[in-house]
Protein backbone atom coordinates (compact mmCIF):
# COMPACT_ATOMS: atom_id res chain seq x y z
CA UNK A 1 0.00 0.00 0.00
CA UNK A 2 1.22 3.41 -1.01
CA UNK A 3 0.78 6.49 1.12
CA UNK A 4 1.90 10.01 1.42
CA UNK A 5 4.26 11.29 4.58
CA UNK A 6 3.89 15.03 5.05
CA UNK A 7 6.78 15.69 7.84
CA UNK A 8 7.56 18.51 9.85
CA UNK A 9 10.91 19.24 12.10
CA UNK A 10 8.18 20.33 14.82
CA UNK A 11 6.17 17.88 16.74
CA UNK A 12 3.63 20.80 17.82
CA UNK A 13 3.24 21.75 14.08
CA UNK A 14 2.64 17.86 13.05
CA UNK A 15 0.09 18.08 15.39
CA UNK A 16 -1.63 21.21 14.27
CA UNK A 17 -1.36 20.22 10.80
CA UNK A 18 -3.18 17.16 11.17
CA UNK A 19 -5.71 18.71 13.44
CA UNK A 20 -6.52 21.52 10.79
CA UNK A 21 -6.46 18.68 8.23
CA UNK A 22 -9.44 16.95 9.94
CA UNK A 23 -10.93 19.85 10.18
CA UNK A 24 -10.78 20.30 6.58
CA UNK A 25 -12.42 16.78 6.09
CA UNK A 26 -9.41 15.18 4.77
CA UNK A 27 -8.69 12.06 6.38
CA UNK A 28 -4.89 11.71 8.26
CA UNK A 29 -2.96 9.98 10.61
CA UNK A 30 -0.38 10.96 12.75
CA UNK A 31 2.84 8.24 12.32
CA UNK A 32 6.04 7.87 12.95
CA UNK A 33 8.34 9.67 10.56
CA UNK A 34 10.60 6.64 8.42
CA UNK A 35 13.31 6.12 9.52
CA UNK A 36 14.69 6.86 5.77
CA UNK A 37 12.86 9.89 4.83
CA UNK A 38 15.88 11.33 7.38
CA UNK A 39 14.29 14.91 8.31
CA UNK A 40 12.12 15.68 11.18
CA UNK A 41 11.06 15.59 14.24
CA UNK A 42 10.01 11.56 14.66
CA UNK A 43 6.32 12.45 13.62
CA UNK A 44 4.71 12.76 10.57
CA UNK A 45 1.02 13.53 8.86
CA UNK A 46 0.29 10.30 6.92
CA UNK A 47 -2.14 10.55 3.92
CA UNK A 48 -3.60 9.02 1.15
CA UNK A 49 -1.85 9.64 -2.48
CA UNK A 50 -5.15 10.73 -3.56
CA UNK A 51 -5.11 13.18 -1.63
CA UNK A 52 -1.47 14.51 -2.12
CA UNK A 53 -2.61 17.76 -4.18
CA UNK A 54 -5.23 18.95 -1.83
CA UNK A 55 -2.49 18.68 0.76
CA UNK A 56 0.14 20.52 -1.32
CA UNK A 57 -2.56 23.81 -2.04
CA UNK A 58 -3.26 23.22 1.91
CA UNK A 59 0.56 23.47 2.74
CA UNK A 60 1.14 26.13 0.18
CA UNK A 61 -1.47 28.90 1.69
CA UNK A 62 -0.68 27.67 5.22
CA UNK A 63 2.40 29.90 7.29
CA UNK A 64 4.48 26.65 8.32
CA UNK A 65 8.00 27.48 9.13
CA UNK A 66 8.58 23.79 10.15
CA UNK A 67 7.25 21.83 6.66
CA UNK A 68 10.54 19.30 5.79
CA UNK A 69 8.62 17.95 2.65
CA UNK A 70 6.57 14.92 0.97
CA UNK A 71 7.32 11.64 0.88
CA UNK A 72 6.33 8.69 -0.65
CA UNK A 73 6.27 5.48 1.17
CA UNK A 74 5.76 2.20 -1.32
CA UNK A 75 6.05 -1.30 0.18
CA UNK A 76 8.32 -3.46 -2.17
CA UNK A 77 8.72 -6.78 -1.95
CA UNK A 78 8.36 -6.52 1.96
CA UNK A 79 10.90 -3.59 2.10
CA UNK A 80 10.06 -0.44 2.63
CA UNK A 81 10.89 2.77 0.02
CA UNK A 82 10.91 6.13 0.99
CA UNK A 83 11.53 8.82 -1.57
CA UNK A 84 11.11 12.43 -1.77
CA UNK A 85 8.00 14.14 -3.66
Amino acid sequence: MDYVVVAFRSRAQTVKFSEHLTHLGVQNEIINTPKEAGVGCGLSVKISKTRLQVVKRIVQLSSLSAFAGFFLVTAYGGKRIVRSI
